[in-house]
């Protein structure tokens, strides 16, 4: 070996194995575990909106896809306009008259000559939503919806709770008494 290919005074080759493997592994440190978990958190909040959402409209739903539920009609009470879109707000009112249900949204075809005042006729089987007398498909977008929102939370968390179910086997078997 000549001068020039012998390494310099004070050379340590694991050292720089340390920093090769140090920079090959360039990403995966704390900074990538922090936007991980800043990921799941997005992800674990999303998924509790999504999951709250469908399950409040789940049981009308199916209730409306069943048929099932009082007959009536609902009454335009006034509209929301915002830029990309108008929602429309109403009630809900029995054959005889009797309000049911304020504030109530349709989730029907809306006809295009509707204004405040127009009556459809439709089934109310609780909560906020109004359905077409025919029924409804909705409660399968809501199941959908319900399966995407737990897988989201199973993704979002179950690496925490695995490893708090680990580190609790781990305490619990260190303070067994030995026998």
């Amino acid at each position: 070996m000549s001068a020039d290919e012998r390494p310099p005074p004070g050379f340590d080759p694991a050292a720089l194995d340390a920093a090769g493997a140090a920079y090959r592994g360039f990403g995966g440190g704390p900074r990538r575990r922090n936007s991980t978990v800043l990921v799941r958190a997005m992800v674990a909040v999303l998924a509790v909106i999504l999951l709250f959402g469908s399950l409040t409209h789940l049981a009308p739903a199916v209730r409306a896809g069943l048929r099932e539920g009082m007959r009536g009609y609902w009454v335009v009470t006034g509209r929301n306009c915002s830029r990309k879109a108008c929602l429309w707000i109403g009630k809900f009112v029995l054959p005889n008259g009797h309000t049911q249900a304020a504030n109530v949204q349709y989730t029907g075809q809306i006809p295009a000559s509707v204004h405040v005042g127009s009556r459809i006729a439709g089934l109310y089987p609780g909560g906020g939503l109004v359905f077409p007398v025919t029924g409804s498909d909705l409660w399968i977008s809501l199941v959908v919806a319900t399966a995407l929102a737990l897988l989201g939370l199973y993704w979002a968390s179950h690496r925490f709770v695995a490893d708090y179910l680990r580190q609790r086997a781990d305490s619990a078997r260190l303070a067994a008494p030995l026998r």
